[in-house]
């Protein structure tokens, strides 16, 4: 049987936290049917998109960083975000990910191009210090144009809060 190709998004600094644990939970039963290709965000070092607009002209960023995560965005099937949430957000380096594929929206609406006609599927995890599950309500929302510029719908949301308690 072929597997098919899934990215993860890490966006913890923490290599056996929080995190990485539901991450371990939920990729465990999907290890049959997945390739996972882990992007670790602070190891990555990707730079800011400073809205340069080279995109709007080219379909590309002039910062060479993000092409490789580009071509894992193009080919997967499957994307797991996993992250702790930092006041209400996410942590930088992650954000930088996010924000990088602004590239996709002016391709979109720019160049008229669509780099996603094929359908991805979507898991978000997070972890997060408080009691307080409207955090889970801004993350969501903050991450939904994300997915939804890639083309990919959220099949599973996992959230687990009360962790600087544990």
């Amino acid at each position: 049987m072929n597997k098919k190709k899934a990215l993860v998004l890490y966006g913890s600094p923490h290599e056996n936290g929080h995190t990485k644990k539901a991450l371990l939970t939920v990729t465990k039963p999907l290890e049959s049917y997945y390739t996972f290709e882990l992007v670790d965000s602070f190891k990555e070092n990707i730079h800011p998109c400073t809205d340069c607009r080279f995109c709007t002209n080219k379909g590309q960023c002039k910062f060479r960083d993000f092409d490789h995560i580009d071509a894992l965005f193009r080919s997967c099937e499957l994307i797991i975000l996993a992250t702790p949430v930092y006041n209400l957000s996410f942590p930088a380096p992650l954000k930088a990910i996010i924000d990088r594929t602004q590239l996709y929206f002016n391709m979109k609406t720019k160049l008229k191009i669509n780099p996603f006609s094929q359908k991805k599927e979507a898991i978000l995890i997070a972890t997060y210090g408080s009691q307080d599950k409207s955090c889970e309500e801004l993350i969501f929302k903050q991450i939904h144009p994300f997915f939804k510029l890639l083309n990919a719908t959220v099949i599973k949301s996992v959230f687990i809060s009360d962790t600087d308690l544990l």
